[in-house]
């Protein structure tokens, strides 16, 4: 360090801030050095101060005058300049060891010592990380010529959050951030974004730049299959159907997660056993209906019993897993039909003998359709298949067939079970009938849903390549997919049109999706995923409730926060209120990128959240001007003031032009259509009267 290159000494040391008096030459804030003409003084700048073998690096956070003077008796008058101290205050941010920058300190300058304004070639040494590929995010606040890189692998392994104000650039940085991704040859990269406003699309068109150098897929944003957006539900776990269905945990829940288990067993196989053996209860109810009849029933149990009779007869008669719980139930109606004595004739009640045989006959019966159920996988005492297994099985036959049945089945145990399950049963019955649900409780049974669906989410054909194939959104994959390239594939969930009280449903099975295909995945991390959330504080909000529990959604993402990065799950969040996000979520991300944010909550939520090192330079949150942000964490060396880089085709986010558009005279006449195009999308196909 030359003398010449010397701005200034160190005056005050603290933990985490260093005070400089400045020298007399550059209290005009520019400094004559063996660098030339360097800017001294100007916040967000960096200094540097030997501290032992090494140097402290420090960002200027202000700039100040003090020890002003008041001039005595008649001597020589002296200006401002003569009399007045200038100080500037840095927050030391890490350490030059030789040539390399290190984040961290090992100790801290002397007093006196002195402080140099780093130069050029040391502003690039910490902007530009060294050992591994870089992400260009932009250049420096303070010297634009002075690109400004992120450590793409730390930026990636530890999340990222970029927060601000609306029209404060999120979208385009998170674009610049993909752009930045795409300066790199990822062919296996694969990318899923969450777009809850409805505008990725365009930025990834076939005709973009953007959109050539990817594998693009967007789905919706009406839901259902012919635009992609479905999500089978027969995909949920058993806490999803839970939520969804809101089960209690005293009765509602058991009895609904042993339907869903024997619904999908049902679902798996074709055993026409689990049918015919419902077949025989809802026949022996039929005559138990019957008793308490007073004016006719015989011709009704007649019917019935020979209707049993001749199932029973048919069905024992073959080979299949419930044969001896067959042949036993047509011997007991061999005996008890010609006991019972039961005339077809109309108007004629049961008689009391009559019933006493038939009760004894279907306490027998059950007894043996209570084995055949074990049988099957489906009895109270037997073990239930995993709960949680994604196969197939029809909601409306659970609301139907089975739920009804399980209930009933239960019912042998305590007579009210049907009581505190009828809200569930009213539940689903709404679920179903609701319109909203149907991409997620109307979708068909098709080939290897769960592998066709991953290999969509992952940028690989669905359709295996067939015309022919049964996916439900193979029309649209194969139109998207013709103009592929080999870059990196992009899924796009366009869930600008999903209704709010169903997205949380939605965003917490996709992601609970992908989580578990990383955990599954072996080896470990062999197809990396980044997952992109647009306004996350809409399914990943703070816990707010006295008990501290969280919504669903929340509790998935979460996890990912936590866990994901070792299985190769990487988060990127954005969001105009950071402080309705789950500080959860927040803590773990490693990177903060920054937009201007006025709210004071959302300004203490990022102060928690990040270095103490960084803290001072949020004050400059309140002012930051649009396209500029501060970027904290791992993934830069030093926190740095950054003018986000410009992306072509952004994100359909731009503030309208109120006054322009209301100036156009044109658009009043088109005003009438185009409310008549809105409503009948909206109102979508109208049941005919």
């Amino acid at each position: 360090m030359t003398e010449a290159s010397v701005i200034g000494r160190v005056i005050d040391v603290r933990s985490t801030t260093i005070r400089v008096a400045l020298d007399v030459g550059s209290k005009g804030f520019t400094k004559v050095g063996p660098d030339g003409l360097q800017t001294v003084g100007v916040v967000n700048s960096y200094i540097t101060v030997p501290a032992g073998a090494h140097r402290v690096v420090g960002i200027v956070s202000g700039v100040y005058i003090s020890g002003r003077q008041e001039q005595k008796g008649r001597g020589e008058l002296l200006s401002q300049d003569d009399t007045a101290t200038y100080e500037l205050e840095a927050t030391v941010v890490g350490r030059f060891e030789g040539d390399t920058f290190k984040s961290g300190l090992t100790g801290y300058p002397p007093l006196h010592a002195p402080v140099q304004a780093a130069t050029p070639g040391e502003v690039k040494n910490i902007f530009l990380p060294k050992g591994g590929p870089s992400l260009r995010i932009g250049t420096s606040a303070v010297a634009s010529e002075q690109a400004v890189h992120l450590d793409a692998n730390l930026l990636l392994g530890h999340h990222c959050a970029v927060v601000g104000s609306t029209g404060s650039g999120k979208s385009c940085t998170v674009t610049a951030l993909v752009d930045g991704l795409l300066d790199h040859e990822i062919s296996n990269g694969h990318i899923v974004i969450f777009d809850i406003n409805g505008e990725y699309a365009q930025s990834f068109a076939v005709s973009t730049t953007r959109g050539k150098k990817t594998r693009p897929l967007i789905l919706g944003p009406k839901p259902g299959p012919d635009s992609g957006l479905f999500l089978p539900h027969w995909f949920m776990n058993n806490e999803e159907h839970m939520n969804l269905l809101r089960a209690s945990e005293g009765v509602q829940a058991p009895v609904l997660q042993r339907s869903i288990a024997d619904a999908r067993v049902a679902g798996a196989s074709t055993n026409i056993e689990l049918l015919r053996l419902q077949n025989l209860l809802s026949s022996m109810g039929i005559i138990e209906g019957a008793f308490a009849n007073t004016k006719s029933g015989s011709d009704t149990a007649f019917a019935q019993l020979d209707g049993m009779k001749a199932l029973v007869d048919g069905q024992a008669s073959q080979t299949s897993t419930c044969a001896a719980q067959w042949t036993q139930i047509k011997k007991i109606l061999d005996t008890g039909i010609p006991q019972a004595g039961v005339a077809n004739a109309a108007w004629t009640p049961l008689t009391a003998p009559q019933r006493d045989v038939l009760a004894r006959m279907f306490v027998a019966i059950r007894r043996e359709v209570s084995t055949a159920f074990g049988a099957l996988g489906m009895g109270s005492a037997q073990a239930a298949p995993d709960f949680d297994a994604p196969v197939f099985y029809s909601l409306q036959e659970l609301c139907d067939f089975f739920l009804p049945n399980r209930i009933q089945m239960e019912q042998a145990n305590d007579s009210k079970i049907a009581g505190y399950v009828a809200t569930l049963q009213m539940r689903l019955s709404r679920l179903l009938a609701d319109g909203r649900y149907d991409f997620i409780t109307r979708i068909e049974k098709h080939t290897d849903p769960l592998g066709s669906y991953l290999k969509a989410l992952m940028g690989v054909d669905p359709t295996g390549g067939d015309p022919a194939s049964d996916w439900p959104a193979a029309t649209q994959y194969q139109a998207q997919s013709a103009s592929h390239g080999d870059g990196p594939s992009v899924t796009i969930f366009d869930l600008s049109l999903v209704a709010n009280d169903v997205l949380e449903n939605v965003t917490a099975l996709l992601g609970r999706l992908l989580f578990d295909f990383a955990v599954r995945s072996q080896p470990r991390a062999e197809h990396p995923v980044l997952l992109v959330l647009e306004e996350a504080h809409r399914f990943i909000p703070t816990r707010q409730d006295p008990v501290g529990g969280a919504s669903r959604s929340a509790a998935v993402f979460e996890r990912i926060a936590k866990e994901g990065r070792k299985f190769g799950l990487s988060l990127l969040l954005a969001s105009q209120r950071p402080s309705e996000l789950s500080e959860t979520v927040v803590a773990q991300c490693g990177t903060v990128i920054a937009h201007r944010l006025t709210h004071e909550a959302d300004q203490s939520l990022l102060r928690h959240a990040t270095a103490l090192s960084s803290r001072a330079l949020l004050d400059q949150l309140p002012s930051l001007a649009q396209q500029h942000a501060l970027v904290t964490g791992v993934s830069t060396g030093v926190p740095v003031a950054v003018r986000v880089r410009d992306v072509e085709d952004p994100p359909k986010s731009d503030d309208p032009n109120f006054i322009e558009t209301w100036s156009d005279a044109g658009k009043l006449a088109d005003l009438p259509t185009h409310i008549d195009r809105v409503v009948e999308d909206w109102q979508g196909d109208l049941p005919t009267p």
